[in-house]
C-alpha cells in the first residue's frame, strides 16, 4: 500500500534542479517557485513538513528574542552605560539553537544550494539520480551527527558544563540540535524516496 502511494504521488513534489526556469546552462536566470508539500505528499510528507514548519518558527522566535535583547543591550550600554549581563553568552546559545531549528526545513523545500554548472547537460534522470544520492548522504550526515552530539550532551550534563559568565547549562542546546538533525536525515530519506521513484518513473 505504501509503495502504491508512492509511485502515485512521486510526481507532486517539483525537484529543484530539474524543473529550473533558465535558457543558460547551469545557471538560472529567475528564482525557482517555493516547493511547499501539498496534501497530495500523503499524510507522511504533511507531518514532516508541519514539524519543519514548526521547528523554524521556533528557531525564528528564539532569533527575534536575541535581537531584541541585543538592541536593549546596545541602547542600555549607549544610554546608561548598562550593557545586559552575559547577553553574548545568551546569543551564542540562541544562535546555535537556531541555525540547527532551520535545518530541517531548508531541506524540506530545497533551500541548499545545488551547483550544476559541470552536470547540466546530464540527462533528467542522471541528475534525479544524484539527487537522491546526495539526500541520502545528507542524512546519513545527519544521523551520525545527532548520535555524537546525544553523546555530547550527556557528557555535558555528567561534567556540568557551564558558561563562564552566567552560568547556563551548556547542555540545554543539545536536545534542540539532536531533535533537528534527527527530523533532518527522515526529511533526507524521505526526498531521497520521492526522487527515486521519480526517476525510474
Amino acid at each position: 500500500m505504501a509503495q502504491l502511494w508512492c509511485v502515485k504521488h512521486a510526481n507532486c513534489w517539483p525537484n529543484t534542479r530539474t524543473e529550473r526556469k533558465g535558457s543558460n546552462a547551469g545557471m538560472s536566470n529567475t528564482q525557482p517557485e517555493p516547493n511547499i508539500p501539498s496534501k497530495s505528499l500523503g499524510p507522511i510528507g504533511v507531518f514532516l513538513y508541519k514539524c519543519a514548519n514548526a521547528f523554524a518558527l521556533l528557531g525564528g522566535l528564539i532569533l527575534s528574542g536575541l535581537v531584541v535583547m541585543v538592541v536593549l543591550s546596545v541602547l542600555g550600554r549607549w544610554l546608561f552605560s548598562s550593557p545586559i549581563f552575559g547577553d553574548f553568552e545568551m546569543v551564542a546559545l540562541g544562535t546555535a539553537i537556531s541555525v540547527f531549528l532551520f535545518l530541517p526545513y531548508c531541506q524540506m523545500n530545497r533551500g541548499n544550494i545545488i551547483v550544476d554548472v559541470f552536470l547540466s547537460w546530464a540527462p533528467k534522470q542522471v541528475q534525479m539520480l544524484l539527487d537522491v544520492a546526495g539526500s541520502i548522504a545528507l542524512a546519513l550526515i545527519a544521523a551520525l551527527l545527532a548520535w555524537r552530539m546525544t553523546m555530547g550532551g550527556i557528557d555535558a550534563v555528567n561534567y556540568n558544563e557551564l558558561t563562564y559568565i552566567l552560568a547556563l547549562p551548556i547542555w540545554w542546546a543539545y536536545p534542540f540540535a539532536v531533535a533537528s538533525l534527527i527530523l533532518l536525515a527522515l526529511i533526507s530519506l524521505y526526498m531521497a524516496l520521492l526522487d527515486a521513484l521519480r526517476a525510474f518513473k
